[in-house]
Parts: C-alpha cells; sequence; structure tokens
C-alpha cells in the first residue's frame, strides 16, 4: 500500500537527504486498523524525473506487527508507477492542451508521445475526477461535448482546491490519480 506525505521540500532537496528525511511516523496500520506505530521496514529507491534533472531518491517502507503487510510513504510531488514527478506531468498536459506557454523542451520532459499519453490518461478519467468531487464537495464538472473543454475546466478545478492534496484525497478514497489506468472506485 503508499501513503502520499507532503514533506514540505522539492525533489532536489529531498534526494540530497536520502536517508535522512524527516519521515513520518506512522501510527495506525492503514491496512488493518491497528493502533500501534508501523516499525519502519527499510528503503527502495526509485527516480524522481523533473524538467530540470533526474534523480534517484530513497523511499521508506514500514511494515505493521499486527498484519505484516508493509506500507510505502511516497512525497507528494509524485504519484504511484511514474518517474516523472507530478508537476512534469502536470506542466506538460497542460501545454498540450493550450493551458500554458510551451516551455524549452528540455532532455528529461517526456517525449510527445509521453505526453500524448498523459493526456489521453487525464482524458480518459475525467467522468471519475467528476464522481470523486460530486461526491466530496458535490461539485458537478461541466456537461460538454468537446473534452479539451472539460479537461481544461477540471485542471482549472484541481488546481483551485491543491492538486497535490486533491491527488492524496482520491488516493486514499480509492480513486487512484488523475493519471492512473482506470481511475475510479
Amino acid at each position: 500500500m503508499i501513503q502520499f506525505h507532503d514533506f514540505g521540500i522539492d525533489v532536489q532537496t529531498y534526494a540530497e537527504r536520502g536517508k535522512e528525511n524527516d519521515f513520518p511516523l506512522l501510527k495506525k496500520c492503514p491496512h488493518c486498523r491497528a493502533k500501534r506505530p508501523l516499525h519502519r521496514h527499510g528503503y527502495y529507491e526509485r527516480n524522481a524525473l523533473t524538467p530540470h534533472g533526474d534523480y534517484r531518491i530513497w523511499i521508506v517502507r514500514y511494515r505493521c506487527r499486527e498484519c505484516l503487510k508493509t506500507v510505502s510513504v511516497l512525497p507528494s510531488f509524485l504519484l504511484p508507477y511514474f518517474q516523472y514527478t507530478l508537476s512534469a506531468i502536470w506542466q506538460v498536459v497542460k501545454e498540450q492542451l493550450g493551458l500554458t506557454e510551451e516551455t524549452n523542451q528540455t532532455p528529461f520532459l517526456p517525449t510527445k508521445d509521453g505526453i500524448i499519453f498523459y493526456v489521453r490518461r487525464f482524458c480518459r478519467n475525467l467522468s471519475s475526477l467528476h464522481s470523486f468531487f460530486a461526491r466530496r464537495w458535490r461539485i458537478i464538472g461541466p456537461i460538454v461535448k468537446k473534452e479539451k473543454e472539460r479537461a481544461s475546466w477540471w485542471i482549472r478545478t484541481l488546481e483551485e482546491h491543491g492538486l497535490y492534496s486533491v491527488i492524496r484525497d482520491m488516493w486514499e478514497d480509492g480513486f487512484r490519480h488523475p493519471f492512473a489506468n482506470q481511475m475510479g472506485s
């Protein structure tokens, strides 16, 4: 299982601190709900790609002493199973939809095929975003046939509600994230 945590630092600082980051203490198991602090169970490495560079970072793992299941704590600037940071993905999706000016393409941004992949994933998940927001905040998205208009509306709405916190809440509620395959509860 994965839990998001806002470390309050950028990816470069997180990478520099390595295993010395201020990792949270998990006081309750998200699997079995045992109210006993989880045991730090080690680390694993993963990539974090930004428009400015690529980083190899440590992800902390915990293990419940009751059910023996593990929990990984993912920094909120990352998405599960994606190497590019959330901000890098968000930037290129907005550019592709014409919501921001295109930045200089750097070697660390996704390729054109990668950008199309992220945009398609986001657009495929618009109805699930609609369901999540309707359930959580009673916000109903626009009913327009043009996918680009709907996607643009949802991008603005996600930003207004705080992109990182919305994605964390979605994940915790079983909706995964807007770039996941088959998002939904």
